[in-house]
This record gives structure tokens, C-alpha cells and sequence, in this order.
């Protein structure tokens, strides 16, 4: 095994495991975060033309600021950080976050919202920054529902700071089951 891999992804693990217990959160506690995202963007007076989602659990905060704001165009981009999806702050990360899809729109002279459920270490905020930059929007900002004190990056608007690892409403398996296929008792 490589030892400098090994002590990247301990360093990026280091970021996850800084969480302080867990919070469960509802459907009605990040409703409430993302008017607060958008309470923001109107204060800066901030109307993106279109908003980039990080998929997947950005896609849940961007749609619903995307149906706020009157049905933005909305648009994902996937960026894989976690080798496999473990509940909690246990996360079993890769090296470095990558882009496995790309944008497929031309967001050259926009103005950008992009959106992701949370910013643990920054690495995948990073990474996206980086990466829209070569698009050349006129303008971009970034959201998150929950950002990590601790987080190398720091987004233009949070929905809330937390030091506890958030448990989503649609990351809520029944008996926690992860093969959405398998019978879950009632």
C-alpha cells in the first residue's frame, strides 16, 4: 500500500471524525435552512440564472431553493468523496473528491448559485470552485445547508453552522436498511 495515500485519506477523515454526536434533522428543520439560504441571497440581493446542484444530497436543498426562487433551471454536477455511504461520521473517504459528471450546461456570462447539503473538510467545495471557474460565470456563489466549523471553505451562505453530523430526512432507511430492494418490516 502506498503510506502517502493512506495518510491523505486519514487527514481527510480527520475532518469527519471532529463531529460532536449526531442531530437528527426534519423535513420542517431544513425547510427552515433553506428560507434562511434564501433570506440571505435576497439581503446581498443574489438572483442566480441558474443553480448547480452537487449531487446527491445537494440535489434536495437545490431543487427546493430552485421551486423558491420560481422554478430555476437547475442543473447537477457529481462529485464522489465517499467510497462507500456509511450512516454517520464513520465515512470511508477516497484520497481526494473527483467529478464524475460534469455540467452539461454552458453557464459562460451567468450568474450561479451552486448548492451542496454540507461542508464537512471543504475538499469537494474546493474542488467544484475550481472547476466552475473554467466555466466562466459572470458571477457564483455558493450554498449549504450546514457547514462545519472546521470546513476549509467557506460558502457565501449557510442555512446553519453545526458541529454534530446531521442526519437527513431522506437519508432515513427504516431498520436501517440499505438496499432500498430488500422488505422492510412494518
Amino acid at each position: 500500500m502506498n503510506n502517502n495515500i493512506g495518510h491523505k485519506e486519514s487527514d481527510a477523515l480527520k475532518f469527519y471524525q471532529k463531529s460532536e454526536g449526531t442531530i437528527l434533522l426534519s423535513w420542517q428543520d431544513v425547510e427552515t435552512d433553506v428560507l434562511g439560504i434564501i433570506d440571505q441571497m435576497k439581503q446581498e440581493e443574489f438572483e442566480p440564472d441558474v443553480i448547480v446542484s452537487i449531487a446527491r444530497s445537494g440535489l434536495i436543498p437545490a431543487s427546493m431553493i430552485a421551486y423558491t426562487l420560481g422554478n430555476k433551471q437547475l442543473y447537477v454536477i457529481k462529485v464522489d468523496f465517499s467510497k462507500t455511504q456509511k450512516s454517520g461520521p464513520d465515512q470511508d473517504l477516497a484520497e481526494h473528491p473527483i467529478i464524475t459528471q460534469e455540467l452539461s450546461r454552458d453557464i459562460s456570462g451567468l450568474r450561479v448559485l451552486v448548492v451542496d447539503e454540507m461542508a464537512v473538510s471543504g475538499s469537494t467545495l474546493n474542488l467544484v470552485s475550481a472547476y466552475m471557474d473554467l466555466k466562466h460565470p459572470k458571477e457564483i456563489k455558493y450554498a449549504v445547508l450546514y457547514k462545519q466549523p472546521w470546513a476549509a471553505f467557506s460558502p457565501d451562505y449557510v442555512g446553519r453552522e453545526i458541529k454534530e453530523w446531521p442526519l437527513y430526512p431522506w437519508k432515513e432507511l427504516r431498520n436501517n436498511i440499505l438496499d432500498p430492494r430488500a422488505k422492510v418490516e412494518t
